[in-house]
């Protein structure tokens, strides 16, 4: 999940962990990883805490490390267990990065969104409605007519991303964008 909500301050805040449940008695919380850079949540970091709407609630991070593949993290003035025990089922927010921060070829799937699909020819494709996370490998989700395919977001494919034109070029292998070969 990769949402963006704003928080009131005209920051964007990204979903980039879910608590799931306390560990211990000396207020741990286990979160499970919703982000391509955990690496970013360390001691020190601010984060925002809340439903999936947003931050209501900020707090810093105390000290975290991977444990059964999420984080287990400690949070600044919290040492007991009832008070994160409120937190299991909230989000964890980080401040969106500027767009050159992120490494070549990684984007926010909400600017992602809307855009308008073409070939290496300039033929329309249909647009970008979302993306599909699930499994090994991230895919773009292109609206065409009313029908909807996975793209494989690799740069054999998805070969140019330019959002101030608002195109994303795509060189589609026969078969991806066809009814041909769909069965009836």
């Amino acid at each position: 999940m990769s949402d963006s909500v704003s928080a009131g301050s005209g920051r964007e805040w990204l979903v980039v962990g879910f608590v799931r449940k306390p560990h211990g008695v000396h207020g741990e919380v286990l979160v499970q990883i919703l982000t391509d850079f955990p690496e970013r949540l360390d001691a020190g970091v601010r984060f925002g805490l809340g439903p999936e709407s947003g931050p209501e609630a900020f707090h810093a991070v105390h000290h975290v490390r991977y444990h059964k593949g999420g984080w287990l993290l400690g949070v600044e003035g919290i040492r007991d267990r009832n008070t994160v025990e409120s937190w299991r089922g909230l989000y964890l927010f980080l401040p969106e990065q500027s767009l050159d921060e992120l490494p070549e070829g990684y984007y926010y799937e909400h600017h992602l969104v809307g855009l308008a699909c073409r070939s290496p020819e300039g033929e329309d494709l249909g647009e970008v409605t979302g993306m599909d996370n699930e499994g090994p490998q991230a895919r773009l989700v292109v609206r065409r007519g009313d029908r909807e395919y996975l793209v494989p977001h690799v740069p054999q494919i998805v070969v140019e991303v330019d959002l101030e034109a608002g195109t994303v070029t795509i060189d589609a292998p026969p078969g991806l964008l066809d009814d041909r070969f769909l069965e009836a």
